[in-house]
């Protein structure tokens, strides 16, 4: 009852790829990864920084229970009350709480495409209030993927030296 319908092929012809339809193939395959690549890690170095500044807002909310409960900001992470490996493969969290005028921040560098980016979050500037509660997503200006992150997270707040600080609005 059932047909088996099969190439008929002329006598003395085998069934199989032309080199043509070999080669547009691979042109294909090329021109889908020639695309894809690039996205792949722009989406691989955004997901990194998403986690530096997840992490960073709970290492801030630290320092300031480790404020309300000691009266000063600390530099030593393990002395606050969360889980943070302050060095790994591609991040690098640290506290700066400096003396006098010096602004306490907090900072994560995350790795993205072999290239450090920097995340900011300022505690208190005994100086001036201008910076207290500031977030930046840090970039180098001639680093698009760099550029292109950091604008996801906010608008350009200011730039200096070689370096666009973008506003982290979350």
């Amino acid at each position: 009852m059932s047909k088996i319908y099969q190439k008929t092929l002329p006598v003395g012809k085998n069934a199989g790829f032309t080199l043509i339809e070999l080669l547009v193939v691979v042109l294909i395959i090329g021109i889908l990864s020639a695309v894809a690549l690039p996205q792949y890690q722009k989406a691989v170095s955004k997901s990194r920084t998403t986690e530096a500044i997840v992490t960073l807002k709970s290492i801030v909310d630290a320092q300031e229970v480790y404020y309300m409960a000691n009266g000063a900001y600390t530099d030593d992470l393990s002395l606050l009350d969360i889980q943070v490996n302050p060095t790994g493969k591609n991040f690098k969290y640290s506290c700066n709480t400096g003396g006098g005028d010096v602004v306490r921040t907090c900072s994560a560098l995350a790795l993205v495409a072999n290239m450090p980016l920097y995340i900011e979050f300022h505690l208190l500037n005994e100086g001036s209030e201008n910076f207290r509660g500031k977030k930046w997503c840090v970039a180098e200006e001639n680093n698009s993927l760099q550029v292109s992150i950091c604008k996801s997270y906010g608008p350009l707040d200011w730039s200096s030296n070689g370096r666009a600080f973008y506003k982290i609005s979350q």
